[in-house]
């Protein structure tokens, strides 16, 4: 028996019609001659099939179950079923769960409720860019309205105070980027973000950011207003590892 309309309903009603890995809507806009795309599949967990990835241990009859079903785009789904060692069910199960509260965070059942959405025109990205110079971070900082961090969790006080002070400058020059108009102004805070930066390398730390570009929606009649979004991360060096744009993984570390 396959997977039955009501199991397909509640899938993609909680998954927000987007893939759960890289958060893309799974539908292409239509055409003046045709409909829109459908790139969507719904990926098992626990494989259907005996010689199928990640088989064994479900219930025949759970097997086409909602709960065994994740929603990915075309390209998710053929690497999660590539890369079953990395993707095993425990990942995929977190993967889902992670995604469909995500989901509802930024859903309601009011349409006036103040919310944040993926901006389809712009695709989000699936790893962090590593940050070199502080030119980048800087026009990363301008271009954004909001950010968001993370750190290790078990520095040393002396490391952990360096990465803070790291990551108040970030919040302050974004407080007062649209403030900077002068080369010299912005020339200054791109040397003030090196000098920081140096320091975390210093300590074998590295830095990296991405912008996710949003929607945010308030429900007034003037539409969505675009909310980009910083992300900043410090790492180790020796935990990082290096992907391309579409997040494979390279041999080595960072």
């Amino acid at each position: 028996m396959g997977i039955s309309d009501k199991s397909r309903k509640i899938l993609w009603v909680q998954g927000g019609g987007m893939c759960a890995i890289c958060k893309v809507q799974v539908v292409t806009p239509g055409t003046d001659s045709d409909d829109p795309s459908i790139f969507g599949e719904e990926a098992h967990i626990v494989a259907r099939s005996s010689g199928g990835p990640r088989a064994g241990g479900l219930p025949e009859d759970k097997l086409n179950h909602h709960s065994n079903l994740i929603l990915l785009c075309s390209k998710d789904h053929k690497r999660v079923d590539d890369q079953p060692n990395h993707y095993t069910v425990e990942r995929l199960r977190a993967i889902k769960s992670e995604h469909e509260v995500w989901v509802r965070s930024i859903t309601g059942a009011h349409t006036n409720r103040p919310r944040l959405v993926p901006d389809p025109l712009h695709p989000q990205p699936k790893v962090l860019k590593l940050i070199l110079n502080g030119n980048t971070l800087w026009n990363m900082i301008k271009e954004s309205v909001a950010h968001e961090y993370a750190m290790p969790g078990d520095l040393s006080e002396d490391d952990e105070e360096l990465v803070v002070d790291f990551l108040d400058l970030v919040k302050d020059l974004m407080d007062i980027s649209q403030d900077l108009v002068s080369v010299r102004e912005n020339r200054d805070a791109e040397k003030m973000i090196f000098a920081h930066m140096n320091r975390l390398i210093e300590r074998d730390l590295i830095v990296g950011a991405y912008v996710r570009h949003l929607l945010y929606q308030d429900g007034h009649e003037s539409g969505p207003m675009p909310w980009p979004m910083l992300r900043v991360e410090v790492q180790r060096a020796k935990d990082a590892e290096l992907a391309d744009e579409n997040g494979t993984r390279y041999p080595g570390k960072a």
